[in-house]
């Protein structure tokens, strides 16, 4: 069996503005004025699409030194799309995200086929893009090579 990790974040709140700690890291979530916070930082869907790029950045690194592909850089825009009424009580609507859209732009020299090879290992492997996945969130992605002026 292996060896299995565990995550750990404590929090204190100040009304609806939250202060997390992960070991010697501190980090603000929030919501925006008009939802009575401070605007101190990310809400926290916010804060999970950032998450998910960056655990597809790390997947995509490890991977790629796996399979000897030459990533030299990746960046993403990612937007997730949800209805706030299953927030705010409505039983029949999930309250989450419905569809994540991710672009990722790859810079290498890579051929095409290399690229999918790529997004299919990282998509397969990424622990939150898994999560997401598995809770029904439809993933739309794009990953194509970056474009230079």
């Amino acid at each position: 069996m292996a060896n299995k990790m565990t995550m750990n974040v404590t929090a204190q709140t100040e009304g609806i503005t939250v202060k997390a700690n992960a070991g010697k890291h501190e980090f603000m979530i929030d919501e925006g004025k008009h939802m009575g916070g401070q605007d101190s930082g990310p809400n926290p869907l916010q804060s999970v699409l950032g998450s998910l790029a960056a655990c597809e950045n790390v997947t995509a690194r490890m991977v790629a030194r796996e399979i000897g592909f030459d990533l030299q850089d990746i960046s993403f825009n990612i937007s997730g799309e949800f209805d706030p009424s299953g927030f705010m009580g409505k039983a029949d609507v999930q309250p989450y995200f419905e569809t994540v859209t991710i672009e990722a732009n790859i810079e290498t020299s890579e051929s095409d086929e290399r690229l999918k090879e790529l997004q299919e290992k990282v998509e397969a492997r990424c622990p939150i893009y898994t999560m997401m996945k598995a809770a029904g969130v439809n993933m739309v992605d794009t990953w194509k090579v970056a474009q230079h002026a």
